[in-house]
């Protein structure tokens, strides 16, 4: 019986056992709790580690990358009259430097080494046209002109030129520094100066011509004065990859187009009836680029071109697709001092309206003094050619003029409808 009972006993004795609770740290909300509060922890040291390294580094660095404002001293005067003021006691000695042959080889050699290395950013612009003559056969023309790479807008490699050697329409191909050979098409013209933009898809340019070539590098055609050093490269006198040496003989003429004026420079270099390119000065910086829209009266058969710095909002245009629309007169400042000894209005006197041109159409004529366009004041011929290269092909302008009538002047207000040069 009491044998019984012990096993009994043996049998239920895991009832008699004591259940412990668990320990704080076991908890399960206490262990999220925790990994919580050490992952904020972690957090907020790497922050801190970071702001401490990093941040002062990045904020120098953004303060570098910040544009600030350029401010260029003015240059001195120098006293001509009385001459710098030499130091008392300084003896100054003046020695006169002969050159010798090879010195004239030396200059000639750098020269030509500035000159290959603007030819990497010419290209020769070859034409070929096919027309019909009088009795309905067809014959090819080919023309060729120098071509300048201006820049590439990611899909296309863009190049000024001149109008009339791809006027044509036809088949154009484009020679490279590395004589490779790529299709362009004609994007842009402006028939009033005779520029235009030819694009060349990057896709169909090979690596190595990539490597070589190189866009212009444009410099400033307004600090240039008569007698500096120049060179004609690209095209002058008819033979692709010819290069000149000359001088400016002057840089202060300019040539009456339509709706505006553009400075012209004019060297003693002669010229080829076909001749193309730019002009170089000795730092391998395009100042001009060499044209025959208009002809310096007292300086013909010479190398005359556009200076760079006036031609610069039609080159970007053209770049970009935009039209150049023109009105069509041709016409002079009338200055404040010309107003007033001559007692007529300021703006711009219209001294000849193109035929079938915008202002033609629009009752425009000569003799009107033009002071207002698109509600803007008009005082001078650039404030015109501002005007229209902000205006598109089709777009309709009001214009107001000035009109004599017996020695009394009235306001006219024309609408104009503004087109392009054909």
């Amino acid at each position: 019986m009491a044998e019984g009972r012990e096993n009994g006993n043996r049998d239920f004795s895991f009832i008699q056992e004591t259940i412990k609770q668990k320990r704080l740290y076991q908890s399960r909300v206490v262990r999220r709790i925790a990994w919580s509060v050490a992952s904020g922890l972690l957090f907020a040291l790497t922050t801190l580690a970071v702001w401490v390294l990093f941040v002062p580094g990045l904020e120098q660095k953004a303060d570098r990358q910040e544009v600030q404002p350029v401010t260029l001293p003015e240059p001195e005067e120098e006293d001509t009259q009385n001459g710098p003021a030499a130091e008392e006691g300084t003896v100054y000695v003046k020695e006169s430097v002969s050159m010798e042959l090879e010195d004239y080889k030396k200059m000639y050699q750098e020269l030509m080494q500035v000159g290959n290395q603007v030819e990497k950013s010419l290209v020769n612009v070859s034409a070929l046209t096919v027309n019909t003559d009088w009795f309905y056969e067809s014959f090819t023309s080919h023309s060729s002109v120098s071509g300048v790479l201006v820049e590439d807008n990611g899909m296309e490699l863009l190049i000024l030129t001149g109008y009339d050697g791809v006027e044509g329409g036809g088949s154009l191909q484009v020679t490279f520094y590395d004589h490779t050979t790529a299709p362009a098409v004609l994007k842009k013209y402006d028939r009033n100066t005779g520029l235009a933009v030819v694009s060349v898809n990057l896709s169909d340019l090979t690596d190595s011509t990539r490597d070589v070539i190189s866009y212009a590098e444009f410099g400033s055609s307004k600090t240039l004065r008569s007698g500096e050093p120049v060179m004609a490269v690209g095209n002058p006198v008819g033979n692709y990859g010819s290069l000149l040496f000359g001088n400016l003989t002057s840089c202060n003429q300019t040539a009456g187009l339509y709706d505006g004026s553009y400075g012209v420079l004019t060297t003693d270099m002669g010229k080829a009836g076909s001749g193309s390119g730019v002009l170089v000065n000795w730092n391998g910086e395009i100042v001009g680029v060499i044209q025959d829209r208009y002809e310096v009266n007292s300086q013909k058969n010479t190398i005359q071109a556009y200076g760079i710095s006036d031609i610069m909002t039609v080159i970007e245009h053209l770049s970009n697709s935009q039209d150049i629309v023109y009105l069509g007169i041709v016409g002079t400042d009338v200055t404040t001092a010309v107003s007033e000894a001559e007692n007529i209005p300021v703006g711009v006197f219209v001294s000849e309206v193109g035929m079938d041109s915008p202002a033609i159409e629009a009752g425009i004529q000569p003799g009107d003094i033009i002071t207002s366009m698109s509600g803007q004041p008009v005082t001078n011929l650039k404030d015109i050619m501002a005007i229209l290269m902000k205006c598109s092909n089709g777009q309709n302008i009001q214009v107001v003029c000035q009109r004599t009538n017996k020695a009394v002047y009235q306001e006219l207000e024309f609408s104009v409808e503004l087109k392009i040069l054909e």
